[in-house]
């Protein structure tokens, strides 16, 4: 059954159809409550009013991609016992769904996703569609930044660019832009990413796009700033009471609140010495602990602690970073769904999106959003939720933020606590959106940026040498730093299997791949032909090269590689890949990167 709120926007969006105005909604809900969910609801409101022939749904982590492209659009159309017990859906929702998109002529064939990384399943229909080419697709905000910007994904480094089948299929589209609050929280070139953001929200408006964006955790300066670019948008957000306030239209959702209400929320601060006993402690009382951390780095020191701590197999511990192949991701994906893992160390990469429940939440405080993401981990259902008690420990050490030490002392000495799932105060307890307007970001639009930008999509036509120009420019990377793929097998058993190369590949950014070529854990740059893999360059002689000479090097060798390729007929089609080869005892099976390869120094999630 629909949520109030869900139902509410549904609404609003139909009416303005129905009046001829172009829907552009801000949807505000807390983790857990359906807003992924929603977007194929709105997608069979647009296009039954002939607003939209598809719709295109936008996230910002690879792994949600792969969770709802999975679990809930294939899920749903395909009935598939093996998604049924992996993804363990609610059953109502996913019919829910499957009438939704049927009911617009919307099947199993017309679902795609789109990210830097193959998705690998023996699931019948599995499809990826670089070039959008579906009425239903899931990618990341990256592929979505591409295309919008006549950067044809798949032709980034061709000499020739088709962006006009991509750059029609989402002028064709609505767009659901999800999770939205991480382009404001962007840990790398902050600047950057809101313009590429704020300059896709103007090709909407200017174009008469549909577009919805949704988020859990929008400040309120965040939120300003948005309706500001989305004109005469609609901000959509629960409330305690019904009311509208301008384009503020506040829906009560009183069984939600009601839940929410019933869970007694415990928010408290450990140290860093406390975490293994705290765990233990947690665990030998039937709990479900999830231990959420800010760096890869510290992720791989806790799990290899705990294990050893509390004598922990393989299927009561998982471990879930970025810096592990596709097929260890997947499988760790897999692991959680089994009612014997007792705990999950990860990072970022389950923040958002990722429908998992926990008893019990341990997290490093960097950020405020972040913290609230995390809290959605836990209690999200009341079928997930032990008796009725959320559990919150925030871990004092050198990520923990002096704004979230200040709020949350402020709220405990008050002798109230914090609700981490409405977004209103209400009785003893604090909302969390009071957490995340401490945090007040001043971020400035690139005007370079914004005019290379407009450069590509403002002319009705534009060549291929401009566009590969202007990429040149921004070092092949729009929306972050390029990334890289790095293949975790040995080169002769990646010959004779190509599933074994997709599933062993890392996806990661130049910075990281840095480091590992400096540790000597690199053996070269290699090309990918059909079933063959050949060494095209030896990185060992970059080595002693400083980080900064070391990156620029590393992109200078590999688009050089690249463009030799494409330039050579014979070579051209026959390339499927550019790959990094990682040395064998660089990498552990089902953990990833080596601690000791990455930890000698700072890393990121």
């Amino acid at each position: 059954m629909t949520r109030p709120l869900i139902e509410r926007a549904l609404d609003v969006a139909e009416k303005d159809a129905k009046n001829g105005i172009i829907p552009r909604i801000v949807l505000e809900a807390p983790t857990g409550y359906g807003k992924s969910v929603a977007a194929p609801l709105f997608a069979k409101t647009m296009i039954m009013y002939g607003l939209s022939y598809s719709l295109i749904h936008s996230l910002p982590l690879r792994a949600i991609v792969r969770d709802l492209y999975l679990c809930l659009l294939m899920n749903s159309l395909t009935h598939n016992t093996n998604l049924r017990r992996e993804c363990k859906k609610n059953e109502d929702v996913l019919r829910e769904v499957a009438e939704a998109l049927k009911s617009v002529n919307i099947g199993v064939d017309q679902v795609a996703y789109q990210m830097g990384e193959l998705i690998s399943s023996d699931i019948e229909g599995v499809k990826k569609e670089p070039l959008f080419n579906a009425r239903y697709v899931i990618t990341t905000l990256d592929s979505l930044a591409y295309n919008a910007f006549r950067i044809p994904i798949t032709e980034i480094f061709s000499p020739r660019k088709h962006y006009a089948t991509p750059r029609l299929r989402i002028y064709l589209s609505t767009l659901y832009l999800d999770e939205a609050h991480t382009v404001y929280e962007e840990e790398g070139d902050l600047e950057k990413s809101v313009t590429i953001f704020e300059e896709i929200l103007k090709i909407s408006i200017t174009c008469n796009i549909p577009t919805v964006i949704a988020s859990a955790t929008l400040s309120d300066s965040v939120e300003r700033r948005i309706v500001e670019e989305l004109e005469k948008a609609k901000i959509i957000k629960l409330g305690r009471e019904d009311k509208i306030e301008g384009n503020y239209i506040y829906v009560r959702d009183k069984d939600f609140e009601d839940f929410i209400k019933t869970i007694t929320w415990r928010t408290n601060f450990i140290e860093e010495r406390e975490l293994m006993s705290k765990v233990r402690e947690l665990t030998e009382s039937g709990l479900r602990v999830f231990v959420a951390r800010d760096t890869v780095c510290s992720a791989l020191r806790t799990y290899e602690d705990l294990k050893k701590a509390l004598d922990l197999g393989n299927e009561e511990i998982t471990l879930l970073h970025s810096l592990m192949t596709r097929h260890d991701k997947e499988e760790a994906l897999k692991k959680l769904s089994s009612e014997k893992t007792k705990i999950l160390v990860a990072t970022s990469v389950v923040e958002a999106g990722v429908d998992i429940s926990f008893d019990v939440l341990i997290t490093d405080c960097g950020r405020p959003a972040s913290i609230v993401q995390r809290t959605g981990r836990v209690c999200r259902t009341p079928s997930t939720c032990r008796q009725a008690e959320a559990t919150i420990y925030l871990v004092r050490n050198e990520h923990l933020n002096d704004k979230v030490e200040e709020f949350i002392r402020g709220v405990k000495e008050s002798g109230r606590e914090i609700s981490w799932r409405l977004p209103y105060d209400i009785g003893n307890h604090v909302s969390y959106v009071r957490l995340l307007n401490t945090v007040k970001k001043e971020v400035t639009r690139s005007r370079e940026l914004v005019k290379k930008l407009r450069a590509l999509t403002n002319p009705l036509v534009i060549s291929s040498k401009t566009i590969g120009n202007i990429l040149n420019n921004l070092n092949y990377a729009l929306l972050r730093t390029y990334l890289a793929e790095v293949l975790a097998s040995r080169a002769e058993r990646s010959q004779q299997d190509q599933s074994t190369l997709e599933s062993s590949i890392i996806v990661t950014s130049i910075e990281r791949l840095a480091l590992l070529v400096k540790k000597g854990c690199v053996e070269g740059l290699y090309v990918a032909s059909g079933d063959k893999l050949r060494k095209v360059e030896n990185l060992s002689q970059l080595r002693s090269k400083a980080p900064a000479d070391l990156e620029k090097e590393i992109l200078k060798t590999y688009f050089g590689v690249l463009r030799n390729l494409m330039r050579d007929p014979t070579q051209r089609y026959r390339v499927s890949r550019l790959t990094y080869l990682l040395r064998e005892d660089c990498y552990v099976d089902g953990e990833g990167v080596k601690y000791g390869v990455l930890c000698l120094q700072g890393c990121g999630s």
